[in-house]
């Protein structure tokens, strides 16, 4: 084992990998094909407070340890600046 590694093991414990969600823990809950299935078009619009509102949900589960960013997609352009988070959340 690494020195480096065991050392900090030593000192903090072992650290866990934090647990997936599972397929199972999503059963009941309505996807997004349901969803588009349900509206009368393809294209949904969203207000923009309610995207706001959305951010601010997921970013207070992040705080508090209920969900993890696992990437981050960073695109510029001439016209637009798009930031792309993949967020797990946890189901209690």
């Amino acid at each position: 084992m690494n020195p480096l590694l065991q050392k900090y093991e030593e000192l903090y414990g072992k650290k866990e990998p934090p647990k997936m969600p599972r397929i199972e823990d999503y059963e009941g809950e309505e996807t997004f094909a349901d969803e588009l299935k349900k509206s009368k078009s393809n294209l949904k619009s969203y207000d923009l407070d309610d995207l706001k509102a959305s951010f601010q949900q997921v970013a207070g589960q992040i705080q508090t340890g209920k969900a993890q960013v696992v990437s981050m997609n960073m695109e510029f352009g001439d016209h637009m600046n798009k930031i792309t988070f993949e967020v797990y959340v946890y189901k209690p």
